[in-house]
């Protein structure tokens, strides 16, 4: 059984009783660990019903449970191996009548929470003042530390609906006999502390082993705790350097400080990987280094080398998406991989749109794990909609998709009596809801009045539409006006939901880019609807796969790209409130470390020297990350440049100096956040101050400008103001072609 064992690993198996921390480094062999641990412990005469096994997911439970019966066969069966939450359940199936839990109880799911959350909003008469979403990350967040949701101060409105909401959702879950998935933690180590379960729960195991320790909250530690008190054999098994889930309620310190609980333990580092080559591990190792709140150890293993990394510079984020998709197609051309030997890593979900259509041209499927292609996401097709019925005021469907999105009180019973009367009427919503704005129809004053003040909205855009204004600027006052932007804003996923919306502004600047100002907004929504890639579901495409960096933890691939590195982006600098700004920070290295950790033999970083941000253009830092790595981890990349030299070797030559790093404080990380929309004023021109105080236009005809992608030119002529002007230029690469002016920088 133990054959394949090393001598940290051998020494983790085999021991006895106490308290037992294995430090298990990315690619060490964890699973193998625990899955001879409880053999051995079976071996040594525990009876297999006396042992419990947590982790996080049911895949890794199953997993475990597969081994273990390769390896005891039926004697696994008694043994207690699941997720946390369907141990608790099962706990509170056997014994929560003592606490007022009765076996048949029902376990809200999700979808099941939010409705429920949605309708007692109603009943309160607040369903126009935050989003069910919102109320349910906050009764989680309390849940997971074991605090009462009603009694959070944070000072946030959200404060006082939570008083009333909290007590009103446990009431309606008590009523229904049911529990949501926070309360199975609560409530089982409610059960753990009871006066007579307690005892019972105590002594009932003789060994609790918990895997991915590093991801326990503070409410599911307290219970491995009180579950193994009897005893004292409580064996985690974790990686201080993979805690990556403080967002949700993730505790490293349940980790990081476990001896101070457990004095007595044995610690015992796996730090042999199995999985990557040196070079990716040598990189690793080097960034995770930086962190000071950690228990240091340093990845190694047996097999020497490997590829060094290629590291890209691109001009902008099309760029960027450009070359992971080209590099990945002559790899595929040249027999070195499959497709589905690559994964393609990215910080969040927003930068997936660019690559997706990049892949596509390169006659790759993009699979986007986790997570839902870019047009597909719920706030990309609501916006959408919005400019579906802007660009046709008869598409029915726009309307009923976004009449009441944000929720402005237009119901479900309005909008049919709305469609009776259309009908009737032979025209379409929109029409026929401008109709009753002015007094006609089926609808009350109420609905009437919530109506109008749609329709008043569409008339806006209209008229934004009609003035000239370009298809970035449009979309930016669909968000705005319509109360998208304030929506999110009470929504916990708000700041990913803005950042897939200013990835929506950015096609459309692109778009407005491309045809010089001149294309349509049907035309635009055409190419949206095209992009899908629905000519390439006929089983000739290959499947790439593409997810956010927290999707890959557990994963490993071939080859992996990992774009975005860039300050403010990855690592991400907005501020958290759930952690200070330096556990922040350090959070960040240890997301990388997951990251870089999922290549067996080949990775790829790359980045952006300028990135769309709201259809602006930002000038982006590399990666402090890149600066971590040692020079030697380095190939050249695609056009003979060595990769990036921060510490030069004698034999790497150097690259351009790097911009020096602003302050924090400094950084403009408000648009990342989906807090910066630009204001754009129409009839402001575009001018600098010169030193003697005289505005001097860097557009004048005959000026000397750049663009990231074409190069340098010179300005033939312009026409429009602030947004809406245009550059006429005549460059060297690619001749005359006619772009916004935010795109070009003066001088050649």
């Amino acid at each position: 059984m133990g054959a394949a064992l090393n001598p940290e690993q051998r020494a983790a198996v085999e021991h006895g009783d106490g308290p037992l921390l294995v430090l298990a480094g990315a690619g060490t062999g964890k699973t193998r660990v625990l899955v001879h641990r409880i053999a051995n412990l079976v071996g040594r005469g525990v009876e297999p019903y006396q042992i419990l096994a947590v982790t996080f997911t049911n895949k890794a439970a199953g997993e475990m449970r597969h081994r273990l019966g390769e390896l005891l066969g039926d004697r696994v069966r008694p043994m207690w191996i699941g997720t946390f939450h369907s141990t608790c359940a099962r706990m509170l199936r056997r014994y929560g009548e003592m606490i007022g839990v009765t076996p048949d109880f029902l376990i809200f799911d999700d979808d099941d929470q939010q409705k429920t959350i949605k309708s007692l909003l109603k009943v309160h008469g607040l369903e126009d003042e935050v989003s069910p979403r919102s109320i349910a990350a906050r009764l989680d967040w309390a849940k997971n530390r074991g605090v009462d949701p009603a009694t959070v101060e944070t000072g946030l409105p959200l404060d006082d609906i939570m008083k009333v909401i909290a007590p009103a959702y446990a009431r309606q879950l008590a009523r229904e006999k049911a529990v949501d998935f926070g309360d199975l933690i609560v409530k089982a180590l409610e059960l753990g502390r009871h006066a007579e379960a307690g005892p019972l729960l105590r002594t009932r195991f003789r060994h609790v082993l918990v895997d991915e320790f590093q991801d326990t909250n503070l409410v599911q530690y307290e219970l491995v705790r009180t579950l193994s008190d009897g005893t004292r054999n409580l064996t985690v098994v974790g990686d201080d350097d993979q805690s990556i889930y403080a967002w949700r309620g993730a505790e490293p310190r349940n980790l990081l400080d476990f001896d101070r609980d457990f004095p007595d333990v044995l610690e015992i580092k796996l730090e042999q990987n199995y999985r990557s080559t040196s070079v990716i591990l040598d990189a690793a190792n080097a960034v995770i280094g930086k962190n000071l709140d950690r228990r240091g150890k340093a990845l190694w293993t047996e097999h020497g080398g490997g590829d060094p990394i290629d590291y890209y510079a691109a001009g902008d984020d099309r760029g960027e998406a450009d070359w992971v998709a080209r590099t990945l197609r002559g790899l595929v051309d040249d027999g070195a991989c499959s497709p589905g030997d690559a994964c393609i890593l990215y910080r969040t979900n927003a930068q997936s749109r660019a690559l997706e259509e990049q892949l596509r041209r390169y006659r790759f499927e993009p699979r986007v794990v986790g997570g839902t292609a870019f047009f597909d996401r719920r706030e990309v097709k609501d916006v959408i909609g919005y400019l579906r019925l802007c660009a046709n005021p008869d598409a029915d469907s726009a309307f009923e998709r976004v009449v009441n999105v944000p929720p402005r009180g237009i119901g479900g019973a309005s909008v049919d009596k709305l469609r009776a009367y259309a009908q009737v009427r032979g025209e379409g919503l929109l029409a026929a809801a401008r109709d009753v704005a002015r007094g006609g129809g089926p609808l009350g004053p109420g609905p009437r009045k919530k109506l109008a003040g749609f329709v008043e909205l569409m008339d806006g855009l209209a008229a934004v539409q009609a003035g000239g204004a370009s298809l970035a600027e449009l979309s930016i006052q669909v968000v705005e006006r319509s109360g998208y932007r304030a929506w999110l804003d009470n929504d916990d996923d708000g700041g990913d939901r803005m950042r897939n919306l200013a990835e929506l502004v950015n096609v459309a600047s692109d778009f407005d880019q491309e045809l010089g100002g001149e294309g349509t907004l049907a035309e635009l929504l055409e190419r949206i609807a095209l992009t899908g890639g629905a000519d390439d579901k006929d089983g000739r495409g290959e499947t790439v796969t593409m997810m956010t960096i927290h999707m890959a933890k557990g994963l490993e691939f071939e080859l992996v790209f990992l774009c975005g590195l860039e300050d403010g982006l990855f690592p991400s600098l907005r501020p958290r409130p759930e952690i200070d700004d330096s556990a922040a920070l350090e959070e960040e290295r240890r997301l990388a470390y997951v990251a870089l950790t999922r290549a067996r033999k080949k990775l790829y970083l790359s980045s952006a020297r300028l990135r769309r941000v709201w259809g602006d253009v930002k000038q982006q830092v590399p990666s402090r990350f890149l600066d971590d790595i040692p020079a030697a981890c380095f190939a050249l990349p695609p056009g003979g440049r060595r990769a990036r030299v921060t510490m030069p070797a004698p034999d790497v030559a150097a690259r351009p100096p790097r911009p020096k790093r602003p302050a924090r404080d400094e950084l403009d990380q408000r648009a990342w956040d989906g807090d910066d929309v630009p204001s754009f004023d129409l009839g402001a021109d575009v001018s600098t101050d010169a030193d003697d105080g005289v505005d001097v236009d860097p557009f004048s005809v005959g000026a000397t400008v750049r663009h990231a992608a074409f190069g340098p030119g010179r300005v033939v002529t312009t026409r429009g103001a602030g947004w809406q002007r245009r550059i006429v230029v005549q460059f060297s690469s690619v001749g005359e072609k006619t772009v916004d002016a935010r795109w070009l920088q003066p001088g050649g």
